[in-house]
């Protein structure tokens, strides 16, 4: 209960104040030109542009151990050899976040937070996605706070943002109406950010509903 106190009075001073390092990473013509082939071939939708109306915050890790390996992971325009798992028939456009949060709290936008960005199978055209840079066993109370403050302040800024979910959560949404996917199999396994760092978020988030499974 301290722990979250503590967090709780941390983010009230964060938020009252609330710092976002710009760090953009490489989102030229071409890019969205991949974001909106994606958005074709996955969602069977042909928008102009790629700006989204967000009802949707989804939560990550980044599974990488530094800012800046973190960063470079989301800096390419293409997606690289080694995402296998999503690439080939599933479109090139590289994985992007808005939000990057390092270990000491400093939150980094990379994009427009109403640019799409491909970060959760099925809900990339209505979420914005935060990463922490880290992993299960790595993430730090700052960052808690941080994503507490952010989270608090995204929601102010688009009041019809009404969902928080972890990334472990997105296949919850399957049947929901929000879920745009057409490839039913086209999935991966995940994870993160991990049920105590969900937890902490969700004690001082209560008004955000949760996955339809929870």
């Amino acid at each position: 209960m301290l722990k979250l106190l503590l967090i709780l009075l941390t983010t009230f001073i964060t938020l009252s104040a609330l710092d976002i390092v710009q760090k953009p990473i490489r989102f030229s013509e071409h890019r969205k030109a991949l974001t909106l082939e994606y958005i074709k071939q996955h969602y069977d939708l042909s928008p102009q542009n790629i700006e989204i109306s967000p009802t949707i915050i989804v939560v990550h890790y980044t599974a990488i151990p530094t800012l800046q390996g973190s960063f470079e992971a989301f800096n390419n325009e293409t997606l690289p050899s080694s995402r296998s798992d999503i690439s080939g028939k599933h479109a090139s456009a590289n994985v992007s976040v808005a939000y990057l949060v390092d270990k000491d709290g400093t939150i980094y936008q990379l994009m427009p937070d109403n640019w799409m960005g491909r970060h959760v199978i099925g809900l990339n055209y209505s979420s914005i996605g935060i990463e922490n840079v880290g992993s299960l066993k790595t993430l730090t109370q700052k960052q808690i706070a941080a994503n507490i403050a952010l989270i608090s302040y995204l929601k102010q800024k688009y009041p019809d943002i009404n969902y928080l979910v972890p990334h472990s959560d997105y296949r919850c949404f399957e049947k929901h109406p929000l879920w745009l996917e057409k490839d039913k199999g086209y999935r991966t396994e995940k994870e993160d950010p991990g049920a105590n760092f969900m937890q902490a978020l969700y004690q001082a988030l209560p008004d955000f509903k949760k996955a339809p499974c929870r």
